[in-house]
């Protein structure tokens, strides 16, 4: 039984900015994704950037339960889940190069691998540098190859897969656990490139010869929504563990519950006289007398300053506008039309609630960019507390 002090050493409290996760929409997530998958596929929940901002120590114990593997893109956050208890599997995303070079490097491997962390690899000296980590460890290293089929990022080129695994059957102290790739546009609604990339893909693991035992992979969450052919013998979902769509462009849409909620509370009200101005710069100016309440949250806490005068946060129930630009971490609001609001009102910063104006896919399509970075952007200064938890953790 694990100690579960490690994940949770201090009093759990509402913080001025607390980003609130539901542990049953996360584990509802993880069921409905399994749900399409064939019997036998495994699920490889990606848990790097501290599980996409929602917080890796209060999801743990849920994530543990529900997936068979957990993938980390460094070193650092490989250990993490090892000094917070976690024994399954667990697959670094990250090449043997972000541990540095030399010596450094070798100490590094040697801890990854004597901690049962399953390594990816794209070149021989990568290979080399995992063989010889295994040999001061004293334990063999697992290793999966990363194969490039079209995206131009990580992984060798799919005629140099089948040399590696060759080398890597040949040399000591390390075997070949599996062999995977990462899909460029498969949440887009056109999905030939994708179809081209698995095809790429497969040749290749047909040219490495005999893959009985290893764990092919490819599907990501858009993958695994839209294209159950790219399902093989693990698939790695990532946002939509977390409950928002991959893109608004899915073929499917599965009914995913987003698991954040960021909340904060009015920390001023005021009223102001018609033809106030507010914010740096002066960029917007109030017509009328107004009431404005002052919430504190900010760029420096990773919300965006490009949603200045454009978004909206709901107070008592009401959606109300941001007037003005938003600062380091102070934002204005416009509370006219909610002349109850009081000081110590609950402003609901990100909704729950997928069709809200301020849910994160909505704030993403405000901003120019995705869900993805309106998560991951929240900061340090944002508690995070896990609410509606029904179960206690576990850990296999």
């Amino acid at each position: 039984m694990i100690d579960t002090e490690l994940l949770y050493p201090y009093p759990v409290m509402e913080n001025y900015l607390t980003a609130k996760i539901s542990a049953s929409a996360v584990r509802a997530n993880l069921a409905l994704l399994r749900e399409q998958l064939r019997p036998g596929t495994k699920l490889c929940a990606v848990v790097k950037a501290n599980c996409y901002g929602h917080g890796v120590k209060l999801l743990l114990p849920i994530l543990a339960d529900s997936a068979d593997v957990l993938a980390v893109g460094s070193a650092q956050e490989a250990f993490e889940l090892r000094d917070l208890g976690y024994r399954g599997p667990v697959l670094m995303l990250f090449t043997p190069c972000i541990c540095g070079d030399g010596p450094k490097m070798r100490e590094a491997l040697a801890e990854l691998i004597a901690r049962d962390v399953m390594l990816s690899v794209a070149a021989d000296t990568e290979v080399a540098a995992c063989g010889q980590a295994a040999g001061k460890a004293g334990k063999p290293a697992r290793l999966h190859i990363q194969i490039d089929t079209g995206m131009s990022r990580e992984g060798l080129m799919p005629e140099a897969a089948p040399k590696l695994a060759e080398s890597i059957s040949s040399q000591a102290n390390v075997s070949l656990s599996g062999i995977y790739t990462h899909f460029a546009t498969a949440d887009e609604q056109d999905k030939s490139f994708t179809r081209e990339q698995l095809k790429r893909f497969s040749e290749a693991v047909t040219a490495c010869g005999k893959t009985d035992g290893l764990t092919l992979h490819a599907a990501n969450s858009a993958a695994l929504i839209d294209m159950p052919e790219t399902h093989l013998d693990m698939v790695r979902p990532g946002i939509a563990v977390y409950g928002c769509q991959p893109s608004v462009k899915m073929l499917n849409k599965l009914p995913l519950r987003p698991a954040m909620r960021l909340c904060s509370r009015l920390m001023l009200v005021k009223t102001v006289p018609a033809g106030s101005r507010c914010g740096y710069g002066l960029q917007y100016t109030f017509e009328k007398a107004a009431r404005v309440g002052l919430v504190p949250i900010g760029y420096g806490d990773g919300y965006f300053r490009s949603l200045s005068n454009k978004a909206t946060m709901r107070v008592r129930d009401r959606d109300v506008p941001i007037r003005g630009r938003v600062s380091m971490d102070q934002i204005i609001l416009d509370l006219t039309e909610v002349p109850e609001a009081q000081v110590g009102d609950e402003v609901e910063i990100i909704s729950s609630d997928p069709s809200a104006p301020h849910s994160a896919e909505n704030l993403a399509l405000l901003a120019g960019t995705i869900p993805y970075e309106v998560m991951c952007r929240i900061g340090a200064r944002v508690s995070r507390l896990l609410v509606d938890q029904h179960q206690s953790p576990r850990f296999p």
